[in-house]
């Protein structure tokens, strides 16, 4: 009956483990380093979006606005809520340049209201 009893409370523990997992914060800073590093100002908005895209993101390349908004599902356990964003502002003085790299805090659906 002891050995249960352990295997039992064992799979509680793996469960509210990761449970807890699920409910860790964004690491925003980390996300702004790794968007740094796969695209930069000056890079045409071509390439921009060949990379953005290679990462998972879906970007409205639209031809009117100055801003391409880039998103993407935030894969975590048990949770798939979230969204990662990503504006990529157009240069003022060439329209095909990125001008800014603006990354927006990733936005979470409550669970609870």
């Amino acid at each position: 009956m002891g050995t249960h009893k352990r295997h039992w409370r064992g799979l509680c523990g793996l469960l509210a483990l990761a449970a807890l997992a699920g409910c860790t914060t964004v690491n925003q800073g980390a996300f702004s380093n790794y968007v740094a590093q796969t695209v930069q100002p000056g890079m045409t908005l071509e390439e921009a979006l060949v990379r953005m895209r290679a990462e998972g993101f879906a970007c409205n390349a639209s031809t009117g606005g100055s801003v391409t908004v880039c998103t993407r599902p935030l894969e975590r356990m048990l949770r798939t809520d979230c969204v990662e964003r990503v504006d990529l502002v157009r240069s003022v003085n060439a329209v095909k340049l990125v001008g800014k790299v603006d990354v927006l805090e990733t936005r979470c659906a409550k669970l609870w209201n």
